[in-house]
């Protein structure tokens, strides 16, 4: 062990032997002392709270916005992917051959085939 790992050891291990004296010999004020110290923490707590979110409510609310946005935006990306790979999906599955036969019977028709011909000026 280093030498500031027996340090915290040694003062925890003091703290520890004085806290089982104190409720030994008088274990109100223990309980008293303890009571003091949640109670100002709590205060100082409360306190810290109140003005770090006062100063920053206008940052706070920025800061909503932009998560707001950015769920709204990851939805719709979600929902533009999904639709996306269920079309592709779709696709690959459902595969046509690149030329099919069509089975449409043409046929010509006789018409003024020649009026088409004039038009053109050689």
């Amino acid at each position: 062990m280093k030498a500031a790992q027996w340090f915290v050891a040694g003062i925890f291990l003091l703290a520890v032997v004085g806290l089982g004296a104190s409720l030994v010999h008088n274990p109100f004020g223990l309980l008293k002392t303890i009571a003091v110290i949640a109670v100002l923490a709590a205060v100082i707590a409360v306190g810290v709270r109140f003005l770090l979110n006062r100063g920053i409510t206008r940052s706070n609310q920025e800061q909503k916005a932009f998560l707001k946005a950015a769920r709204k935006s990851k939805k719709r990306l979600k929902k533009r992917n999904t639709n996306v790979h269920a079309v592709h999906h779709a696709v690959k599955f459902n595969k046509r051959p690149l030329r099919k036969k069509s089975n449409v019977q043409l046929t010509v028709i006789e018409g003024k085939k020649s009026k088409k011909r004039n038009r053109v000026v050689y």
